[in-house]
């Protein structure tokens, strides 16, 4: 053998072992009906980008719609939870918005969003990383891995906007705080730094630096904005004479301040755990959508409700360590993870709420407590400001006489107004001015109804009365009481149905969270990524 043969051969085999490792970037993407916004008041909407409504949408180049769902009322059970779970690292790829236990936070809108749909490309302050892994599949409850090994650092940042400001806000970190320029350059560090807009520029301690300006904590993760503790860094951008401020967070931290804002840290495990990945791939695939966008997400209800550090608990910090890096794929792509807070009984197709088929969200049996005012709620009004609402919503009939609505029955079959779940599609209302028909979801807004599944009692309080709906006004004195199950749009996982499924779990059963997941999600991989 050649004595130039064997450095080539050594530098061969070890391009082919480096080859062995599967590049994998970061993808995106519930929300669920959720619980209330948490972007402080000081903070605005940012012209740079327009929010996307967790509750429908129109995609831009996909066929994805998100929808997030808001998350529950109050928690009746109390349960044990797993202690804190260390994520390995030997793992393999990878690579959601609201409801109203109201867990905490996910989001009940009624408008469709339009999203901009592309390949996943993790988003931060830094430019897309991509991240080596091999593939691990899902058989019944376990995650198959290979022996190759990931490194946690190349999980994506993902860019939450805090809000956006014009006046001087502080920033603080106990080691430091660090300023760098756009081009990375470094300006110095100070325990407390004012930051603010001037012009065009982002104004550092009073001195106008540059367009852009990240701020990282000298040392550790952890830096004060205005008060309230996040990981990660700071971006701030001068946008039309306002700061954008968005928190550049890797993923699984930025979930430590999601999930105890979109479930109550309470619940069963397996239910926090359903919860953690749902978001984590929500976030995915949010971040496919927006990553040519000035930020991924919001921290309210339009995405995901994001607390910070200190909304932080030990229940859901180990749910996400639990399922650390685990994603739901159809088609190998993450899938628009939404969520609501109570299904009702039944989920609903999408079809029926956004008008295309999505395969993975389907109606399916819920779980949800019969018994929570989320499951069943009753609301009354008189036939007057029925009239009422119906003209200030330009749809005006005159004087009512009559609902033309297929009365509610037995979930599993769809009609011409009504979806699978028995949801609302549309109505007709007859008065002596004519007829006009009002989607569901309208009719949800008009009157301020948690969900679209019910329907109508004229002078027959369902309370008391046999359940048989009444869709005959008399003309006199009416009274609509209007019967209804369910919060938010119904579409993927119902957040009260993963906590009651999560009773059902066996013991030593660690990750009956999947069977949570493939029930409310049809046809889902699920994937450890990193």
């Amino acid at each position: 053998m050649k004595k130039n043969q064997l450095p080539l051969m050594i530098m061969t085999t070890l391009l082919l072992g480096i080859h062995s490792f599967a590049t994998v970037e970061a993808a995106q993407v519930v929300g669920k009906s959720g619980t209330k916004s948490v972007v402080a008041k000081s903070l605005t909407t940012v012209s740079g980008k327009t929010p996307v409504k967790a509750v429908r949408g129109t995609i831009g180049k996909s066929t994805f719609k998100p929808l997030v769902t808001k998350p529950a009322p109050k928690v009746t059970t109390s349960t044990t939870i797993r202690p804190k779970v260390t994520a390995t690292t030997t793992v393999k790829p990878k690579v959601t918005a609201q409801s109203n236990v109201k867990p905490k936070g996910t989001t009940v809108a009624s408008a469709k969003p339009k999203v901009v749909a592309t390949t996943v490309k993790p988003k931060g302050t830094a430019p897309a990383t991509t991240f080596r892994a091999t593939a691990a599949v899902v058989t019944k409850n376990q995650v198959e891995q290979v022996t190759t090994r990931v490194r946690v650092e190349n999980t994506p940042d993902v860019r939450v906007l805090l809000g956006s400001r014009r006046q001087d806000a502080s920033v603080s970190s106990a080691n430091g705080v660090t300023v760098l320029t756009s081009n990375n350059g470094k300006v110095g560090s100070h325990k407390v730094i004012s930051v603010g807009v001037r012009g065009n520029k982002i104004a550092v301690n009073g001195k106008a630096l540059d367009s852009v300006v990240t701020l990282k904590p000298t040392s550790g993760d952890i830096f004060t904005f205005e008060g309230k503790a996040y990981r990660g860094a700071l971006t701030l951008r001068a946008n039309n004479g306002a700061m954008m401020v968005i928190n550049a967070v890797p993923l699984e931290s930025y979930l430590y301040g999601v999930v105890p804002q979109e479930a109550i840290p309470s619940w069963p495990a397996a239910a926090l755990e359903a919860q953690a990945v749902a978001a984590r791939t929500y976030a995915l695939h949010t971040m496919e959508q927006n990553k040519n966008q000035l930020y991924d997400v919001s921290t309210s209800t339009d995405h995901q409700v994001y607390g910070g550090v200190s909304g932080e608990t030990q229940s859901t910090t180990a749910a996400v360590n639990h399922t650390k890096g685990v994603v739901m794929l159809y088609n190998n792509r993450p899938i628009n993870a939404l969520f609501h807070s109570d299904g009702g009984g039944y989920t609903e197709d999408s079809v029926n709420v956004w008008g295309n088929d999505i395969p993975y969200l389907k109606g399916v049996k819920d779980f949800s407590n019969s018994n929570s005012s989320a499951s069943n709620w009753t609301v009354s009004t008189s036939r007057s400001a029925l009239e009422g609402k119906l003209n200030a919503a330009s749809k005006s009939v005159g004087k009512l006489k009559s609902i033309q609505l297929t009365p509610l029955g037995n979930p599993g079959k769809a009609t011409a107004d009504r979806g699978v779940s028995g949801r609302i599609k549309s109505a007709t209302f007859v008065g002596t001015a004519g007829k006009v028909t009002v989607s569901g979801d309208d009719l949800r807004g008009m009157l301020g109804l948690k969900s679209t599944l019910f329907d109508f009692y004229v002078n027959q309080n369902p309370a008391s009365s046999t359940g048989k709906a009444y869709h005959t006004f008399t003309g006199k004195n009416d009274t609509v009481y209007i019967k209804g199950h369910g919060w938010g749009h119904g579409l993927g996982m119902s957040q009260w149905g993963a906590a009651e499924m999560a009773k059902r779990a066996g013991t030593g059963d660690t990750n009956y969270y999947q069977t949570i997941l493939r029930h409310y999600y049809s046809g889902i991989t699920l994937k450890k990524m990193y």
